[in-house]
């Protein structure tokens, strides 16, 4: 099943060291010593077909194999459970990887070794796949140097592992969509999920009011207090605002945006300095949002939650 999955054992890459010892002849002998750069044993959630997340996703495990001259071996930290995560495995997703394929896309690591080339990055640093790439549910991972971006180790895990998706998401429309400055107003619905949450925080940062409208709900006042305690300066329910006549009061534009298509246009450097921008604002208590985290071993709970089979629960962050 591994080879039809596309892993491979290991091929083993030789650097040979000349060592003189002497001979039992009296002569000087030249003696080589090798090693092999190979990643561990992994294990990850796969899935060999497209269906429900949690009837097709198997833990897995995977043999090690070859770290080549210009790749990086991740040990992973954290990765979360996304919602285009678990399209991409029921097959509705516009881009995902023919199965079988490792689920998730993204998440962070520390560096566990590198090929003889690499130079950039060393054993012990923080990384994140940036842009972002497909298989990151897996214990370790092996990628060009160029996937990986070095973050700071003193942001904490949970961000880090999140920090692309969604708040990457959330600065882009606030920066790339419109012109947008102090004093201006944003109107955004979803305000409860996490962009929704990034959005309210970074406009305040900005100075930009944010006007926020969420689905009624049992406890809405007390979701209405949480997003307004994150800088929202309005929250109305779409009932209070009858959503459906919202035309008539506003002259509306729209203009879509969807992050893989941006980050797929030779965004990496651009991208990788914003996410280095939103890793500082949490560093410094400016950008929050609710995450559990999860141990791997308990996956399928956590892929139960995500799947809302659990009611409203928080983002679920795997800690591998």
């Amino acid at each position: 099943m591994l080879r039809h999955l596309g892993f491979h054992a290991p091929r083993l890459a030789f650097n040979f060291k000349p060592r003189l010892v002497d001979g039992c002849n009296g002569q000087s002998l030249i003696t080589r010593a090798f090693s092999a750069v190979v990643s561990p044993p992994s294990k990850a959630i796969v899935y060999e077909a497209h269906g429900a997340p949690d009837a097709v996703a198997k833990l897995v495990e995977i043999p090690a194999v070859e770290v080549k001259e210009n790749e990086v071996c991740v040990k992973m930290l954290a990765a979360p459970i996304n919602p285009s995560d678990i399209n991409r495995i029921q097959g509705v997703y516009p881009v995902r990887p023919e199965p079988p394929a490792v689920g998730g896309y993204e998440g962070v690591g520390e560096v566990h070794s590198v090929g003889s080339s690499v130079s950039s990055l060393s054993p012990g640093d923080w990384v994140i796949p940036s842009p972002p790439s497909f298989g990151t549910w897996q214990t370790y991972i092996v990628k060009d140097e160029n996937v990986w971006h070095k973050i700071d180790k003193g942001v904490p895990m949970e961000y880090a592992a999140t920090i692309t998706v969604n708040p990457l998401t959330a600065l882009l429309m606030l920066e790339h969509c419109i012109t947008l400055n102090s004093g201006d107003a944003i109107v955004q619905n979803g305000a409860t999920s996490m962009v929704g949450q990034c959005v309210i925080q970074l406009a305040k940062s900005r100075g930009i009011h944010s006007v926020n409208i969420i689905r009624d709900r049992p406890g809405v006042d007390e979701v209405k207090e949480r997003l307004k305690d994150m800088g929202a300066d309005k929250v109305f329910t779409e009932n209070e605002l009858e959503v459906k006549n919202i035309k008539s009061l506003l002259d509306l534009s729209l203009r879509g945006f969807w992050l893989q298509k941006w980050l797929s246009t030779d965004k990496a450097e651009e991208s990788r300095g914003m996410i280095d921008r939103l890793l500082r604002l949490v560093q410094e208590g400016k950008l929050k949002y609710k995450m559990e985290l999860a141990p791997f071993d308990d996956f399928n709970t956590a892929l139960d939650k995500a799947l809302g089979k659990l009611g409203s629960q928080p983002k679920q962050v795997i800690k591998f």
